[in-house]
């Protein structure tokens, strides 16, 4: 009489290169873990482990040659990158409002 255990899940192995290229790609595109970790399969768990993991690293080392820490450069960005999609935000609103306003009759000018 066979007994059907349950399988444990596979558990893969990430080398250093695909968890570099993997944190690079949330630096650089300015994408969420969420959506870095969505394309390329993983858990986000795991992709945002990986970035407190670089950035500690490079505390550590002092990449930064402006005196100041990776991680704070980071949010730094993460900052500006929201600070810029309210402004794009308030700038297509702007140009709607001067479009509609443009297109109306001048007061008084019957």
């Amino acid at each position: 009489m066979s007994t059907n255990k349950p399988t444990p899940p596979i558990r893969r192995h990430y080398d250093e290169q695909f968890k570099h290229d993997a944190v690079q790609r949330v630096f650089l595109t300015g994408k969420s873990v969420a959506e870095v970790s969505r394309e390329l399969g993983i858990n986000p768990n795991i992709l945002s482990r990986w970035r407190r993991e670089h950035l500690r690293n490079a505390d550590q080392l002092g990449l930064a040659q402006s005196g100041i820490k990776p991680s704070e450069l980071a949010e730094q960005l993460r900052q500006s990158q929201k600070e810029n999609a309210d402004l794009r935000m308030q700038r297509d609103i702007l140009k709607k409002a001067l479009s509609i306003f443009s297109q109306l009759p001048p007061e008084g000018g019957r």
